[in-house]
């Protein structure tokens, strides 16, 4: 749905007043039922985190680089902690790897979007050192994804299983789940990594990413641009109504757990409208340890980078904390942390900017849902390696010919080896 319908919806009619108790209510339920378990790894070499139960069950696990910060969002309880070293890549902890066995874990009050001095005030907990192995038992783990999908049911549906784009988890109904309930979203169905044929290890993986109030489905058309014989198409999905730091978090840790299983040569990330946003920070993400190294095209469509004017002004007039329409305001720290840095060079960037469908509810000139000024903020411009206007609006761009010629364009002049020209 376009941001101009949206926002009108959640202002001005009773139905999306009730969404937005809805959301209200969730937000605060999120804060008063769930915690962070939050760390750092001190370590030189990539660990995996594994977070236990009290009983020394694991509930889930994170990729993380050396240096790099982690979080698990859990719901109020005891857990514990265990990095190890996986020095052979068998997602098993063996005798004689190093490890850390942190009991209990610390927790830390929720925070839904904290700022930079809350994350930098994470690193002061559950710091893990992964040590030799001392002989000293610790609870046996197993994070093969066989072992994995029969213990953890949503793992198994959600995480690179083949699905297709009638599946019912895209239907309208969950969307709009997903942008005014995302709490029921998570607990119900869940942040998902999909495939839409059976994972084969010689093809380049093409994550796409949808927008705000949307679902993979969106991508219906332009995925049958994209060559089946070089390329395996992923779909990401997640609640658009939910912190957009989150979603990217959770979307780069899947990547790493990708590579790290199957070690593609290379990775892509395809978005439309605020899915770019996401994207971006995913890149962001994925730099320490230089797990960014495969990742080589970000092909974006219709990405309001300046965020939107709407999302300021329901902020400003609904007395309800919404977390998107927070990272959304122009201006804001989600945004301004977007563009504090360059991604690396070898990472290619396309963007594609819907210019047609001008709404006149919208100050400036709009593709009738994102402000062009907002497609073409100066900071992405700059980075952009090819910038091409399509003449479409915010939605017909994701079923445009000329979009799926310029996808084609974008995979097809990759270099045959690496991601740069040279590499």
């Amino acid at each position: 749905m376009q941001w101009r319908r949206w926002l009108l919806l959640a202002l001005l009619t009773p139905l999306s007043a009730c969404n937005l108790l809805h959301l209200d209510k969730q937000m605060q339920q999120v804060e008063r039922d769930l915690m962070l378990v939050p760390g750092r790894l001190h370590s030189e070499q990539t660990a995996l985190v594994v977070l236990l139960d009290e009983r020394g069950e694991a509930l889930g696990y994170r990729v993380v680089a050396p240096g790099a910060l982690f979080y698990f969002s859990v719901e109020r309880g005891d857990y514990q902690l265990l990095a190890f070293v996986d020095s052979n890549v068998n997602f098993r902890l063996d005798p004689g790897e190093p490890r850390h066995w942190r009991v209990p874990a610390q927790t830390v009050a929720m925070r839904l979007q904290p700022s930079a001095e809350q994350r930098a005030a994470f690193t002061e907990h559950n710091v893990l050192s992964p040590q030799p192995d001392t002989g000293v038992a610790v609870p046996a783990t197993d994070l093969s994804l066989g072992r994995l999908y029969r213990e953890h049911p949503r793992l198994r549906h959600n995480y690179l299983q083949v699905v297709d784009f009638d599946d019912p988890r895209f239907d309208q109904t969950r969307i709009q789940q997903g942008a005014w309930r995302p709490l029921d979203f998570v607990r119900e169905i869940g942040y998902g990594l999909y495939l839409l044929r059976p994972w084969q290890d010689d093809l380049e993986p093409v994550i796409l990413i949808h927008g705000i109030n949307d679902s993979p489905r969106s991508w219906r058309e332009l995925a049958a641009a994209i060559d089946p014989q070089r390329f395996q198409v992923l779909l990401y999905q997640y609640p658009s109504g939910s912190p957009l730091n989150n979603s990217a978090y959770l979307l780069s840790e899947a990547l790493r757990d990708l590579q790290l299983r199957y070690a593609p040569k290379r990775l892509h990330l395809v978005a439309h409208s605020m899915g770019g946003l996401v994207a971006r920070r995913t890149a962001q993400l994925l730099r320490p340890g230089a797990g960014d190294q495969r990742l080589c095209l970000l092909l974006t469509l219709a990405t309001p980078w300046g965020g939107h004017p709407s999302a300021a002004t329901g902020a400003a007039r609904v007395p309800v904390d919404v977390p998107v329409w927070r990272d959304m305001t122009p201006g804001s720290p989600f945004l301004r942390e977007l563009f504090a840095d360059p991604l690396p060079t070898h990472i290619r960037q396309w963007q594609l900017v819907a210019y047609t469908g001008n709404n006149r509810m919208i100050v400036e000139p709009n593709d009738g849902s994102v402000p062009l000024a907002s497609q073409l903020l100066p900071a992405a411009q700059d980075e952009t390696d090819r910038l091409y206007l399509v003449e479409e609006n915010h939605t017909g761009i994701m079923r445009s010919a000329r979009s799926q010629a310029l996808l084609r364009q974008a995979l097809d002049s990759l270099p045959e080896a690496g991601c740069a020209s040279g590499q």
